[in-house]
């Protein structure tokens, strides 16, 4: 049964069924299981199996639940969910349980798709927010995405243990970071733009305000967090920015609607350097070029702390090479299709977002003559 989409005259709100945070809560899975079938079907890949697989097991083993991994080589391509249902033998009870990061959560939400099964998503990693959300991006063998999907609701649970997240890599949270910053400003674009989110409807008023309060929480929090990002230590500044970059973000963004900063993923990922980049990292550049198409700067306090996580802020940072017309070109012909860039208050064409893209350049380019603070 495909996603429902709805009027754009109704305002319409979607979140997963149940959001569990904090240390430990992995051994919460049991009786989450439980409480939606009697079969755990954990999906993910050799990498995070091995390192919280036996914690995994130990967690389903404690409660009785019974469980089987199905374990994929980390690449989504349309037909990877069909070939992991070869894998075992679906039957009435089964709970698909997606761990691991971006991939494996959309990977669960596939095989979820086909066997209609309730998902559960238990995040390793604080990279994005695709643990709350109902969409799931496939790819080509090229690595380029060819197609997002939507699973008719949300999650059914979703488990966010703040201590493995703790011990994922810097990079990694700070790519989780750059994806949640934008998600107020984008909000804030849609609703202006009288756009639409991602149920195809108006979004509710509760959405901005959830977009604002995960910004507000990243601000206040997100320097210290990523300071103590990869160490282990779960702080309150981790446990806050957690929550904002999983739950404010996902529910910010579905319910809110999204708008250039991610509009230009479409184009960022056609172009060497960029394509390589993590999703939170594009979409931290394309931040900054939505602020120069609305002609309205990004704030400092914003800027302080996308320096300080290091994420970029110019194409050629985000590349790690020199660039040429020829790449705001194709990143400008790929994006000026996306549906997210009718969610502005005004027309942006192919042009415009050359212009604001060489603009940025210019504005943040470390040069002896224009070299940031």
């Amino acid at each position: 049964m495909p996603a429902t989409l709805f009027d754009k005259d109704l305002r319409v709100y979607g979140s997963p069924s149940r959001y569990i945070q904090g240390q430990g809560a992995i051994g919460q899975v049991g009786r989450l299981v439980c409480d939606l079938g009697h079969r755990a079907i954990v999906v993910s890949d050799k990498l995070v199996l091995d390192l919280i697989g036996d914690q995994l097991t130990a967690c389903l083993t404690s409660s009785d639940t019974a469980f089987e991994v199905v374990e994929f080589n980390g690449n989504l391509l349309q037909d990877t969910a069909s070939q992991l249902k070869e894998l075992y033998v679906p039957s009435v009870g089964d709970v698909i349980v997606a761990c691991g990061g971006g991939r494996a959560i959309d990977t669960g939400k596939a095989l979820a798709e086909i066997v209609k099964a309730p998902l559960i998503t238990i995040p390793t990693v604080a990279s994005n927010d695709a643990p709350t959300s109902k969409n799931f991006v496939l790819y080509d063998t090229s690595h380029r995405l060819v197609e997002v999907r939507h699973l008719p609701k949300n999650p059914d649970a979703v488990i966010v243990d703040t201590q493995i997240l703790a011990r994922a890599p810097k990079h990694m949270f700070a790519a989780g970071l750059g994806d949640a910053l934008a998600k107020f400003s984008e909000a804030q674009a849609c609703a202006k733009a009288g756009g639409v989110n991602m149920f195809g409807a108006a979004p509710p008023r509760v959405a901005l305000a959830i977009a604002q309060c995960c910004e507000d929480t990243l601000l206040a929090h997100g320097t210290s967090a990523f300071d103590v990002a990869g160490s282990g230590v779960v702080t309150e500044a981790f446990d806050a920015s957690a929550e904002a970059m999983i739950l404010m973000a996902g529910l910010g963004f579905e319910n809110g609607g999204l708008s250039i900063a991610h509009a230009l993923t479409r184009g960022l990922s056609l172009v060497p350097g960029a394509k390589e980049a993590p999703h939170g990292y594009q979409v931290a550049y394309g931040l900054c070029v939505q602020h120069m198409v609305a002609e309205s700067p990004v704030p400092e306090a914003k800027l302080d702390l996308m320096r300080h996580v290091g994420l970029p802020v110019t194409l050629a940072e985000l590349c790690g090479r020199p660039i040429t017309q020829g790449d705001y070109e194709v990143i400008a012909q790929a994006t000026s299709n996306v549906q997210h860039l009718k969610n502005f208050p005004a027309e942006v064409s192919a042009r415009q977002l050359i212009d604001a893209m060489q603009s940025t350049e210019a504005l943040f380019s470390k040069t002896p003559e224009n070299e940031l603070g």
